[in-house]
């Protein structure tokens, strides 16, 4: 999965929200910690392990 084409379509509002798995994490945490506009976006905690990452207002 293209995680940092997700993260610019959050940042840029093409998109709501990206849920994010205990599997699909290490991947995803790979891109993530490169990202440059993490200050624009917020994990949301959930049940499972799971996280909704969504743009910060």
């Amino acid at each position: 999965m293209n995680y940092e084409k997700l993260l610019e379509d959050l940042r840029d509002s093409k998109i709501d929200q990206i849920d994010i798995t205990p599997e699909t994490f290490p991947e995803f945490q790979r891109v993530w910690r490169d990202f440059p506009s993490q200050n624009r976006i917020r994990g949301v905690a959930g049940k499972s392990g799971n996280v909704k990452y969504v743009r910060a207002n």
